[in-house]
Order: structure tokens, then C-alpha cells, then sequence
């Protein structure tokens, strides 16, 4: 494997955990990382998630556990240490990849961090970029991101390109299980318990603002697949190349929709874990959709 030099660099790109990419992976790009935290059956643990494995573990304890588990941000002082710890090491500025803005105030903590950093070394530029997306949905950012930099792209030119790049990246969530969107307090537990009753599964999208929105409603998996699929074919960019598809431990059902998908669309499909920042608010058995659209995020 070829590894980039990062010392080269006009710029070094770094993210946040609520990005599913195996950690060894952000590293072997020459990119870094600060981890998101999460918390099971009373115990904090850093998402360093590198391999099937922790995923597997992550779901199975998750399933096995009456506690649902619980995320925490990162602190502004903490993203400002890490911006330094990045500054004086390689001695670029610096393009970071954050959580979005709708589901958590990561972003305005990476903002915060981002300037006080500034402030103590004012030669250096930080650019925060909010994804407007998690997990799977933050990857064609961090994809499109690499390739800027490698192609020799300034930082400015090439956070200009991200923010815009963020509108056109088209996202649909199924949930499988409604208890973690009820003690998330994203759904009464009235209308929880009813639609578990009737086998309802929500399709929720990410908005322009990097929030969730209920989009339709499905009866059974099966069906959700089939409408996600329909849309997908009529909304799917026309140089899109590939569609990921992300999972909460469901590769069967993961597997499915991507053999739907390359029958409607003739385009291949790449499918992610969805990680403990997002798996703990959504619970096992989900599964989401992310791709490159014309008509952005119009539902």
C-alpha cells in the first residue's frame, strides 16, 4: 500500500468518530481522528472502532444490555488540544470534519475549539466543516476530501467545495427497532409502542439543516426497502458511480437492498457498519442509504 506524506500537504484532514471508517484506515490516509465516546452498562468507552469485531461486540452488548447506551461530545477544549496536538506536529492547517450541526452541538464545539486555537496560533487556519450527516453519510465527504488534497487543492478552496458538496449528498434512514428513538424522546412512547404493534418502520431523512425528518412510513421491512429503492432509482444523480448502504447488524438485510439497488440502478453499492455514536440512537437492525443526487435533499 502506498501510504501519501503527509508532511507534503498543504493541509491535513481530520474528523471526528461519528464517521464509520475503521480508524487504521483514516490513519493509512494520512488523515486523523478524535474519538467520540460512549457509554454501556455504566461504562465509557472511546469509539475506536477498527475492525468487524468491535462492531459485532458493540451491537451484542447493546441487544443483551436493559441500558440503553449513551454518546457524549467532545468538548471545545478538547477539539482546541487536538488542533494543537495536530498544528505542532505537522505544521498545516488543518480541514475538519464534523458531526452534523442537526443531531448534535459537536459542530459548534469543533467551531469553538477551531478558534480558540486560532487565537493562540493566529498563522494557522483551521476550517470545520459540517457534514450534515453521521456514520456512512459523512464518507463521500471525507472521500471527496482526500482527493482534493492530493490533487493539490488550497484548504479554503477545497472547505468551499465541501460545504457545497454536503447539499447534494442524499440520505435514508429505515429503523428497525423504536426503542432507542423513545428514550431519545424522538418519538412518544404511545406512537412507539403502536407502530412496533403494526410492524411500522419509519424512513426518516437527513434535511438541508443535517436533520432527522420523518419521511414515510412502511409496513414491514420489506416494503420500506421497495419505496427507499423507488426513490433512490428517481433521485440518484446521473454521475453518481456507487451507492453506500450502512447497517446496525443487519448485513442480511444490508445485502438485499444493495441486490435491489444494482437491478434498479445498474450501479454498485459499498456497504459501511454504522457505528456506536449513531447505533445507540437508532438501535440494532437499522439500516440507511447515501448517495450523490441532482435534486440534493427535495423530498
Amino acid at each position: 500500500m502506498a501510504y501519501y506524506n503527509v508532511f507534503e500537504n498543504m493541509f491535513t484532514i481530520t474528523t471526528d468518530t461519528s464517521i464509520d471508517i475503521f480508524r487504521g484506515k483514516i490513519l493509512a490516509d494520512s488523515c486523523r481522528y478524535i474519538p467520540l465516546t460512549f457509554r454501556v452498562k455504566g461504562k465509557e468507552y472511546a469509539d475506536e472502532f477498527n475492525a468487524d469485531k468491535d462492531y459485532l461486540d458493540f451491537y451484542s452488548a447493546m441487544r443483551t444490555s436493559s441500558e440503553i447506551p449513551s454518546t457524549s461530545q467532545i468538548s471545545p477544549f478538547d477539539h482546541e488540544q487536538f488542533f494543537e496536538k495536530i498544528y505542532l506536529e505537522l505544521k498545516t492547517d488543518i480541514l475538519h470534519l464534523s458531526l452534523s450541526s442537526g443531531l448534535s452541538e459537536t459542530y459548534e464545539s469543533a467551531c469553538s475549539g477551531a478558534a480558540a486555537f486560532m487565537q493562540k496560533y493566529p498563522q494557522a487556519k483551521v476550517h470545520v466543516i459540517d457534514t450534515l450527516g453521521a456514520t456512512t453519510a459523512s464518507i463521500p465527504l471525507y472521500e471527496k476530501a482526500v482527493l482534493l488534497r492530493d490533487s493539490g487543492a488550497e484548504v479554503s478552496e477545497a472547505a468551499d467545495v465541501l460545504r457545497e458538496y454536503a447539499k447534494t449528498i442524499r440520505v435514508y434512514i429505515v429503523v428497525d427497532d423504536l426503542k432507542c428513538l423513545m428514550h431519545g424522546g424522538r418519538i412518544s412512547p404511545a406512537k412507539a409502542r403502536l407502530a412496533m404493534a403494526l410492524n411500522i418502520k419509519p424512513i426518516v431523512v437527513f434535511d438541508n439543516a443535517g436533520k432527522l425528518d420523518l419521511h414515510k412510513k412502511a409496513l414491514g421491512m420489506k416494503k420500506a426497502l421497495k419505496i427507499v429503492v423507488h426513490d433512490i432509482k428517481n433521485s440518484v444523480s446521473k454521475n453518481a458511480t456507487k451507492i453506500l448502504i450502512a447497517h446496525a447488524d443487519a448485513l442480511k438485510t444490508a445485502e438485499e437492498a444493495a441486490e435491489m439497488l444494482e437491478k434498479e440502478t445498474g450501479l454498485k453499492t459499498e456497504i459501511h457498519w454504522i457505528g456506536p455514536v449513531i447505533g445507540s440512537h437508532t438501535g440494532p437492525g437499522t439500516v440507511g442509504f447515501v448517495f450523490e443526487s441532482d435534486i440534493g435533499r427535495t423530498f
